[in-house]
């Protein structure tokens, strides 16, 4: 009986207990939350301060899990055919071989590996045999020929120039005249871009055949730029080099900005301009100018300095003290590198030939005659070829031939009525040609071109000069020599 009382006492206890928690109220319960919420947050800021909080550690890059890692093998192989090589790293590797067909079966391999790395004994059975291998799941695919596709795109343009500097010095053609055997004189230097040199793709396509093995295919697009090369991996990636190689020197384009300026010779300076004082005054402020002398005129020079607004300004002010400084021509132009441009500047003056072609009749008929008119165009001014290529050092070899004519008189040719059947122009010509190398963003100045030329100058008494029909009594045409020197500034860029 008092087993029972006990038990219904602490029954009655714990009822009230419940019943007290419960009685408490909603907002009672949401105080103690806080409390609580409110003791774990200074908790976490006390942690904090201590630096007990762990460093943020992120997930790692993802990475492919290769079967070559930690993989080592060890075997020897003396004059041993290629298939029992590669079945013997297939049996040591756990990888399942596949040898196509079209490979060498003469391939012999002699090599001895002990611990050695799976992947680099691989590398170096290829390069032996000169064969690739394909890794797909725990396939090893062994092959010896590969296809690949490179796409080559350029402007489909043929560029050619021929320039013949120099000449008979000594007029040797005519002085063996009256039996003598006359002195030999000429002096010539030629610059020969023939067309069939800058012929893009064919000049490719020579490449390609010289790395090709015979066994080698390829396929060249030359309307896409697509080229499609089969051959054994070696002689592929020769192909890919050569392409590359190709691909960059050949996208690369040098920015040519050229002021063409003619210096009209004051009497102090009636010899032409002092390039080494030139080259001192631009030294004085700053600045180099290298000087040297280019091929086919002895009097010119040519020389770089890097281009700036200050140097360049340093280069006309210099100019102005020794006579007046007249701009010609402004001419700028993109090349790419290795090709050639040609910048002319003046006026094109046209001289006609008369050409008479006679027939003879047949059968007593009378002969006839056909008379035509060709014309030859003249340039009076400035013709300049440059061909810019741009060097594995980033400088560029630059070759300019600047060549100037003026036309000094015309002479004309009668036939034997005494009528005009040809007129030639008489030119005074000056021509140079030098090769420079220079660097990105230098300024290239060719002077020493010197010409003679007649100034005319009308001169009248003011009033009476003007009186028509008697005003030509009081007006006089005054005739002036004048030295003009030609300075080329050319401002070389590659283009990025």
């Amino acid at each position: 009986m008092a087993y029972f009382i006990s038990i219904i006492l602490v029954l009655a206890i714990f009822t009230g207990c419940s019943n007290h928690n419960d009685s408490l109220g909603e907002d009672a319960k949401k105080q103690l939350n806080i409390k609580s919420a409110k003791q774990e947050m200074d908790a976490f800021k006390k942690s904090s301060t201590k630096g007990s909080i762990p460093e943020m550690v992120l997930p790692p890059v993802y990475q492919n899990v290769s079967v070559f890692d930690d993989k080592k093998i060890s075997f020897s192989a003396e004059d041993a055919p290629f298939s029992k090589v590669m079945y013997s790293i297939s049996e040591l590797s756990g990888l399942n071989l596949i040898i196509d067909q079209d490979i060498d079966k003469n391939i012999t391999i002699t090599m001895s590996v002990n611990e050695a790395g799976l992947l680099e004994a691989l590398d170096v059975i290829m390069n032996l045999s000169g064969c690739y291998y394909d890794l797909n799941g725990n396939i090893l695919h062994v092959k010896q020929f590969e296809r690949k596709t490179f796409l080559i795109p350029y402007v489909h343009s043929n560029t050619s120039f021929t320039t013949e500097l120099g000449g008979d010095t000594l007029n040797s053609a005519n002085s063996g005249m009256g039996g003598g055997q006359g002195i030999k004189g000429d002096f010539k230097l030629k610059f020969d871009n023939p067309k069939e040199i800058n012929s893009f793709y064919e000049q490719l396509e020579k490449n390609i055949a010289s790395l090709m093995s015979s066994e080698g295919k390829y396929t060249l697009n030359r309307f896409s730029g697509i080229l499609s090369v089969h051959d054994k991996k070696a002689n592929v990636n020769a192909v890919e080099v050569m392409v590359n190689r190709v691909k960059k020197q050949c996208n690369q384009q040098v920015l040519i900005e050229a002021k063409i300026l003619e210096v009209v010779l004051n009497d102090n300076h009636s010899l032409g301009i002092s390039w080494d004082a030139v080259a001192n005054s631009v030294l004085s402020s700053g600045d180099k100018l290298q000087l040297q002398q280019p091929l086919g005129l002895s009097s010119a020079v040519s020389g770089t300095m890097t281009y700036s607004a200050n140097n360049f300004s340093s280069v006309i002010k210099a100019l102005d003290e020794y006579g007046d400084v007249d701009t010609l021509s402004n001419p700028s132009i993109s090349v790419l590198s290795g090709q050639s441009a040609i910048i002319s500047s003046g006026k094109l003056l046209p001289f006609w030939e008369k050409e008479v072609q006679t027939t003879q009749g047949t059968g007593g008929s009378a002969s006839t005659s056909e008379v035509t008119y060709t014309r030859r165009d003249v340039l009076n001014g400035l013709t300049m070829g440059v061909t810019p290529t741009i060097m594995d050092d980033a400088n560029i070899m630059l070759n300019v031939i600047p060549i100037t004519s003026s036309i000094e008189d015309v002479v004309e040719y009668a036939d034997e009525n005494g009528k005009t059947v040809a007129s030639a122009p008489v030119l005074n010509v000056k021509e140079a040609g030098t090769i420079i190398y220079a660097k990105n963003n230098d300024l290239v100045l060719i002077g020493g071109l010197i010409n003679n030329a007649v100034s005319k100058k009308e001169e009248k008494v003011p009033l009476l000069g003007d009186i028509p029909w008697l005003g030509s009594l009081f007006t006089r045409t005054v005739k002036k020599d004048e030295k003009r020197e030609l300075v080329i500034l050319i401002r070389i860029k590659v283009a990025e």
